[in-house]
């Protein structure tokens, strides 16, 4: 808090409704974070239109916030630990006096919405954050803001990783050198020692290569590679022979699927004919009175057409059975 500045208090609780803590307009330059951490229920609050500086140390503590309304303030930078805050969906840091974010930005990978218009951000940030006039601009902030923070934040660990690797190697090889120079000495007096026992060594060292050469040989006979060339022709022409019955028992699956439904719409269709010429032989021929009540159900712009067609059709009929009936010789 600034020197010569008096500290606000306000009534929290009296600022509180549901999920909702409004603190604009209070000319806070404090921020009280026990009073609003009290109220476990509160995500969304407002401290817009007031004369805060810094957030406090505390802050990031507010971990439940899901809206955070920080516009027209004095702040000139967030804490470092700004991302503990994993909820927060919308931020709205207008008119402030910010000039870059800290990299915690990349841990917020639930926010939507990001507002940093006013600001004296420096060209890099301002590249990276846009011009925020429009809803979906504060949106697309959102989005490569999280995105570069993230980003430029494993940059700096792989180096700071690098570093510490060259570091170790530049220090591994001093100590080397060093080492190198004090055992100079003894390898000159081991060399004389070293002549005679390497004569009585290379002996046995020949005689138990060649023990491994004849053990070696006769692994190698009994492991010797066969040609693959004919196994390889012999499986390709299982597979093509597999291929081809597949294929034929396929097309055969076909044929008989469609000689099946053909047969059974063609008996369908002489049953349902039979069926028919059986029912207009038994209304028109047998049956008068059933015919009379069939054709008080037709509508009467159908009717006529239907009587006559039927009367077309019973001519027909009859003189086709008499005919059929009449032996030939009569004809």
């Amino acid at each position: 808090m600034p020197k010569g500045v008096e500290k606000v208090k306000v009534n929290v609780k009296e600022r509180v409704e549901d999920e909702n803590c409004d603190l604009s307009l209070s000319e806070l330059t404090e921020i009280p974070v026990r009073e609003i951490a009290s109220f476990k229920r509160v995500i969304f609050l407002d401290l817009s239109s007031n004369r805060l500086a810094t957030l406090g140390r505390n802050f990031t503590t507010l971990t439940r916030l899901i809206k955070l309304d920080l516009s027209k303030n004095q702040i000139r930078f967030l804490p470092e630990d700004f991302g503990q805050l994993e909820h927060l969906r919308h931020l709205d840091l207008y008119d402030n006096c910010l000039e870059h974010l800290p990299l915690s930005f990349g841990r917020l990978r639930c926010l939507r919405y990001l507002d940093l218009k006013g600001n004296p951000l420096t060209p890099a940030w301002q590249k990276i954050v846009g011009c925020c006039s429009t809803l979906k601009d504060c949106q697309q902030a959102a989005k490569n803001t999280v995105n570069v923070c993230a980003n430029y934040k494993y940059e700096i660990i792989e180096r700071e990783r690098l570093a510490a690797q060259m570091r170790q190697g530049s220090s591994s090889q001093i100590a080397g050198s060093g080492d190198g120079d004090a055992s100079s000495t003894s390898n000159q007096s081991t060399k004389t020692n070293g002549g005679e026992i390497s004569k009585k060594t290379g002996k046995s060292n020949k005689k138990s290569k060649s023990k491994k050469a004849g053990a070696a040989s006769e692994n190698e006979l009994t492991i010797k590679p066969v040609n693959a060339g004919p196994i390889k022709s012999t499986i390709n022409q299982k597979n093509n022979q597999k291929k081809k019955s597949t294929n034929s028992s396929n097309r055969r699956g076909w044929l008989r699927t469609l000689s099946g439904v053909a047969f059974s719409s063609l008996m369908t269709f002489l049953l349902l004919f039979m069926i028919n010429v059986l029912i207009i032989y038994m209304i028109m021929f047998k049956n008068p009175d059933i015919a009379d009540k069939l054709v008080e159900y037709i509508p009467h712009q159908y009717r006529d057409w239907i009587l006559t067609k039927t009367e077309i059709f019973r001519l027909r009929v009859t003189d086709w059975i008499s005919e059929f009936r009449t032996p030939p010789e009569e004809h």
